[in-house]
């Protein structure tokens, strides 16, 4: 763990600077500072020492990581969203019983894509940590979802 002192001192020296990298890439004021409260968080939990000759190189590029990630995560939901058709957001979709809904994920799609979904949309899990629990990248991870969504899909569209 780091010296709340030392990470302070940090924090008055180079968040300003990693504020405006993180709204440059983010275009987003609220996440921006989300992510540079994130990287000083973990930088307090860590047993990480940093040199300091390289210290802001360290903050800014875990800035600019998050920062990444944030946006990948963001263009992996807008693309799980659009392969949802566009006549399932109607009032017809979102009336399906839960019940049914579950049921079918609990079994009709294979294990490995029923515990992806049930991760990502019951336990609220991200890609990154469902990659992690369960040894699979985070490709694989979408790709159980999109085929889970596509087989949901199908089975609720055309019988209602």
């Amino acid at each position: 763990m780091q010296d709340r002192q030392t990470i302070e001192t940090l924090f008055r020296r180079h968040y300003g600077r990693m504020l405006l990298t993180a709204r440059t890439l983010l275009r987003n004021p609220e996440e921006a500072r989300d992510v540079v409260s994130d990287v000083f968080a973990e930088l307090l939990e860590s047993d990480r020492r940093l040199d300091s000759e390289r210290t802001e190189s360290y903050l800014l590029v875990s800035v600019r990581n998050k920062c990444l990630n944030l946006v990948k995560h963001r263009m992996i939901e807008e693309r799980t969203r659009e392969q949802m058709p566009r006549d399932t957001i109607d009032e017809g979709y979102t009336e399906l019983p839960l019940d049914d809904i579950l049921h079918y994920i609990e079994h009709d799609l294979t294990p490995r894509s029923r515990e992806v979904m049930l991760r990502r949309y019951s336990s609220q899990q991200k890609y990154n940590e469902i990659a992690a629990d369960l040894g699979i990248s985070r490709i694989a991870v979408y790709k159980h979802i999109a085929q889970a969504l596509t087989k949901l899909k199908k089975h609720f569209v055309w019988k209602s």
